[in-house]
């Protein structure tokens, strides 16, 4: 058994081997420009950024995050073995539902983090493409006498559909009504007669979404569905300022070993009756003592460009923290940024600055999110 574990993720650990997205010839027809990530090419844009976010905040766009990694975890241990290693509850996530969850150190600092879909017999990971390699390897180490395989699914289709019309729209491409899919809540829809895919309720941008996800060409047609029916694709770069006006945290820019997870996490991404996990005692001993020397905090900016990650962010002379992630906001037509500063040096009336290149731009305290979410 031993072996057999050691041989499922060093095949997890081996190269991906695809670089285009299987739905590139449609990205290419739309018009889209790309870029290489994690070794994939991207649609980076079709169009005007801020016409596909207000596709986004009006109706419904779609992105193809077909480069994500798919990792299935199956054995005897598989609960009490991937519940040891992610923040959220793996005991009592039922079968059909999802949870969006973060991988931590010791140390409590940030490894990763992964949407686990679970099934009746098995779990299936989904991984940003850049995180795959850090968070399997992290994985690994932690494997040792355990009855857990794990088994990349090797490429797949992923689609997500964001907006206030992302459901019925979504619906209709499936043939299926999903409107009564609570969020987190996936269900089943065939394909053809040998193949199946899976449609899950998630809000992780601020609107309703919708991901559709299964082997590879399984989603295809409904990507073709959803563009006859006017729903517009979206980018990468769309995608940025989404998660900004969100105020959601991303790995490698606002979030990573270089911070604590009580200082990022997302609301709900940590379960606090779990038990034990990896990085859990830093997390009790700092959810006892009640706060964090800094939080991610969202910043208003006022420039005509957004600021840089690792910008200076000052009260006076005194720098406060850092920016983490900045961009122009269609939606409110104004710089946002997302920055970790120290809690008991700032304030809604604190007068800020952001050190851009030598320009003091001003800026002050905005709640998070940015955009309010919509249900």
């Amino acid at each position: 058994m031993r072996t057999q574990r050691s041989n499922a993720v060093a095949a997890c650990l081996g190269p991906i081997g695809m670089s285009d997205l299987r739905l590139r010839s449609y990205h290419e027809v739309s018009g889209a420009l790309f870029r290489r990530e994690a070794g994939w090419q991207v649609p980076t844009s079709y169009g005007p950024l801020g016409s596909e976010v207000a596709a986004v905040r009006t109706g419904a766009g779609m992105i193809d995050f077909g480069d994500r990694a798919k990792i299935e975890v199956r054995g005897e241990d598989r609960v009490a073995f991937l519940d040891g290693l992610v923040t959220a509850d793996m005991k009592t996530l039922a079968p059909g539902t999802s949870a969006y969850a973060l991988s931590l150190t010791e140390k409590s600092r940030v490894v990763g983090d992964l949407r686990v879909f679970a099934f009746p017999d098995r779990f299936v990971l989904d991984v940003e493409a850049a995180q795959r390699d850090v968070l399997l390897e992290h994985v690994h180490k932690h494997l040792v006498s355990d009855d857990v395989t794990l088994q990349d699914l090797g490429p797949c289709d992923h689609i997500e559909i964001h907006g206030r019309d992302a459901v019925p729209a979504t619906s209709a491409s499936v043939g299926r009504d999903l409107r009564g899919l609570s969020v987190h809540a996936f269900e089943t829809f065939p394909v053809d007669r040998r193949r199946e895919a899976y449609a899950a309720r998630v809000q992780t941008i601020g609107e309703p979404a919708v991901i559709l996800w299964g082997p590879s060409g399984s989603v295809e047609p409904s990507w073709a569905h959803l563009s006859r029916a006017g729903v517009l694709p979206f980018g990468r770069e769309a995608y940025e300022v989404l998660r900004i006006e969100a105020g959601v945290p991303r790995v490698g820019a606002d979030m990573g070993e270089f911070t604590l997870a009580l200082e990022v996490a997302p609301e709900g991404s940590i379960s606090f009756t779990k038990g034990c996990y990896l990085g859990q005692e830093v997390v009790a001993r700092g959810t006892y003592r009640g706060h964090m020397n800094r939080k991610l905090l969202g910043l208003r900016i006022d420039a005509d460009v957004p600021p840089a990650r690792g910008d200076r962010v000052l009260a006076g002379e005194d720098e406060v923290g850092r920016v983490t992630s900045g961009t122009w906001s269609p939606t409110l037509g104004s710089v946002l940024g997302l920055g970790l500063l120290r809690v008991d040096r700032v304030s809604p009336d604190t007068r800020l600055f952001v050190d851009r290149d030598g320009w003091d731009l001003r800026a002050r305290l905005h709640p998070l999110p940015f955009v309010a979410p919509r249900m």
